[in-house]
């Protein structure tokens, strides 16, 4: 029998809300896509390529529970960019959208749509998060997302949807069921999604893994960091938090 590796996920809302109105629905295998629309009957189509399949294994979408729209006034967003950080102004948007630090790109602003999520799971595991390339998506034309990749049954780390926008951008838009991202769990065993619901209990224990640094300030490289964690039992005290505060 394969093995199984539980990822417990949760929503950091700004205020407690039911799990159905969290920004993000419930993550689904990125091939049902193409399950869903497959038209070919050839069995040498690119649904039976060993290379792709591969590719997808283990490979998850999230998508959007929400629609939400913000429209910026021409030249807005070359106004801001790299001046006041913090969140812009709203244009229509009911989830803040913040400048959180000046921009590493030259013609874009660095913009994160502030829907946080957290995964964790019940054995050490490497999670790849990118942007949505089947079908591909964006919430404003030629914005790059910003990808990254950490162990998240060491670290507990809430992640948040970061994109590069280019500055003569006036839209930002999100509808409901739009991809928002990949999770990519970097494990040939079986992947079990669960919900739960971000306590202050937890809150106060993932305190912790924030305030991992160096005495001069700097940041830990990710291995000593987890290393430090391991080395209190942390893992197992915040699992054990998590399991008592599952949702359906």
């Amino acid at each position: 029998m394969k093995e199984t590796t539980t990822i417990y996920w949760s929503s950091l809302t700004d205020l407690p809300c039911p799990s159905d109105q969290w920004i993000f629905k419930d993550p689904e295998p990125v091939i049902n896509y193409f399950l869903n629309n497959n038209t070919s009957q050839d069995r040498d189509s690119f649904f039976s390529c060993p290379a792709a399949r591969s590719f997808f294994n283990n490979l998850f979408v999230f998508r959007s529970n929400v629609d939400d729209q913000c429209i910026w006034p021409e030249g807005y967003l070359a106004g801001a960019v790299n001046k006041n950080l913090g969140p812009l102004d709203n244009f229509g948007n009911i989830i803040d959208i913040i400048q959180s630090r000046n921009s590493a790109v030259e013609g874009y602003i660095d913009l994160l749509y502030n829907g946080t999520f957290v995964m964790f799971a019940d054995k050490s595991l490497k999670i790849r998060i990118s942007s949505p390339s089947y079908p591909p998506s964006a919430p404003s034309p030629g914005a790059m997302f910003t990808s990254g990749e950490f162990d998240i049954g060491r670290w507990f780390r809430p992640a948040t949807l970061n994109w590069f926008v280019p500055l003569q951008n006036t839209e930002f838009i999100i509808k409901q069921n739009d991809p928002l991202f990949y999770a990519q769990a970097l494990t040939d065993n079986k992947i079990i999604f669960k919900k739960f619901m971000i306590t202050d209990n937890i809150k106060e224990i993932a305190q912790y893994f924030r305030s991992s640094t160096s005495r001069d300030g700097r940041n830990i490289e990710l291995e000593k960091r987890y290393k430090i964690a391991e080395s209190h039992n942390i893992q197992e005290i915040l699992l054990k938090q998590i399991k008592n505060n599952l949702v359906d």
